[in-house]
């Protein structure tokens, strides 16, 4: 079966060790791909706590959403949205991402995921940590995918609709 990059995702977001929930969307007409990463935390304290929005929230389980925007270099601008995103990232329109791309892809993921979940438990459990955030270093991901690199040139293309 040929992978396309919509397939290649689904297929390693399950892949994940992370107890939060991972789901990708498509928007075919706008040629982006947006993976939503929720994380859960139980909130024993019952502290207060002020989101992005200057919302209060004393809930038990807190939820944290933020999301990746994988999006077509040519047909999509991400200049408008950037700051919506934890990171976006572009792919070669038909082409999409090359295997190692997308692998250099979920290696770093979860290193995000693992620090994410990590830092919120140290938000939740640490009076001297004010703001919980995920983190993408594009210097770290450049680092890993240089890494992996292997000359192969199998591509993860833009899915067939």
């Amino acid at each position: 079966m040929e992978k396309n990059l919509l397939s290649f995702i689904e297929t390693n977001l399950e892949k994940l060790d992370f107890d939060g929930n991972l789901e990708v969307s498509w928007e075919k007409e706008q040629h982006t791909f947006t993976l939503d990463l929720t994380f859960y935390a139980e909130n024993k304290a019952q502290e207060v706590i002020l989101d992005m929005k200057e919302v209060e929230s004393d809930e038990p389980i807190i939820t944290f959403v933020d999301s990746i925007l994988l999006y077509d270099e040519a047909k999509f601008d991400p200049k408008k949205v950037q700051n919506d995103y934890l990171v976006c990232l572009p792919f070669e329109g038909k082409k999409g991402w090359s295997l190692t791309q997308g692998k250099a892809f979920f290696i770093y993921l979860q290193i995000v995921l693992d620090n994410g979940e990590s830092d919120l438990l140290d938000f939740l459990n640490n009076e001297d940590t004010d703001v919980f955030e995920l983190e993408w270093s594009n210097e770290e991901y450049e680092k890993i995918l240089k890494n992996i690199e292997n000359g192969n040139e199998e591509r993860l293309l833009y899915p067939k609709y």
